[in-house]
């Protein structure tokens, strides 16, 4: 039962284009992503690459929906809502899913200034209803097996190297175990340690059942982890 429930596609992207009307550059029209289909298997880590400017994180901003698309739709098979539309639900629903069911690693730590590093990692489980002192209590195993000193935990992250501001980003998103989890060059800003920590971290959340869309470069480092691997066509 539990193989055949991995098998159904949780996510369905089809001709999935987008625009950006370049008010500073003429009011020309740049189209990084044009008619892409793919689909995503249920506990899938399904692992995108190609060429830099390819439009690889577009298309992980379009699922999360930090961009609104230009065409095409995405269908993804929601716990509490059924097969919905990310390109077209409701904001609600989007701000539900976030929270609940969807999760985004990006490259780029984004966060409040002096806002502790324990409190950004265990925001997420707040959100969902968890006690702040169980959300920091696994915030702090999270830190501690991603590598950052106990010494840093009450600092803000944003006076962090980029490594160590990656592995809060990380630590952030898989804390809560969404079903359908997006990163954005997960490994890239990584030491060779903490690189096979994450590698690690990600296998484990597969085999639990976490379907992750990778947007990478690193191929030798994601080739056994990837299910499937979907190259960016060239222009």
């Amino acid at each position: 039962m539990e193989q055949i429930a991995r098998q159904m596609p949780i996510l369905e992207v089809q001709n999935l284009t987008k625009q950006f009307h370049m008010h500073l550059i003429d009011g020309r029209i740049i189209e990084p992503l044009h008619a892409l289909s793919f689909r995503v298997q249920a506990g899938h880590a399904f692992v995108i690459s190609g060429r830099s400017g390819a439009g690889k994180t577009s298309i992980l901003k379009c699922i999360y929906r930090t961009y609104l698309t230009t065409d095409g739709t995405i269908w993804y098979d929601s716990q509490r809502f059924g097969r919905i539309d990310l390109a077209t639900a409701d904001e609600d629903v989007i701000v539900a899913l976030r929270e609940q069911e969807v999760g985004f690693c990006s490259q780029f730590l984004k966060a409040l200034p002096r806002i502790p590093a324990i409190a950004i990692v265990a925001e997420p489980l707040m959100k969902r209803g968890m006690a702040r002192t169980a959300a920091l209590e696994q915030a702090t195993a999270w830190l501690k097996r991603l590598g950052i000193d106990e010494s840093r935990w009450q600092a803000s992250p944003l006076t962090f190297s980029g490594g160590e501001q990656q592995r809060i980003n990380l630590a952030r998103a898989f804390i809560a175990a969404p079903r359908l989890l997006l990163l954005d060059e997960p490994t890239a800003s990584l030491d060779a340690a903490s690189k096979s920590i994450v590698l690690t971290m990600m296998a484990e959340a597969r085999k639990a059942g976490t379907t992750m869309l990778i947007v990478s470069h690193d191929m030798t480092a994601l080739e056994t982890l990837a299910d499937e691997i979907y190259w960016l066509p060239h222009e």
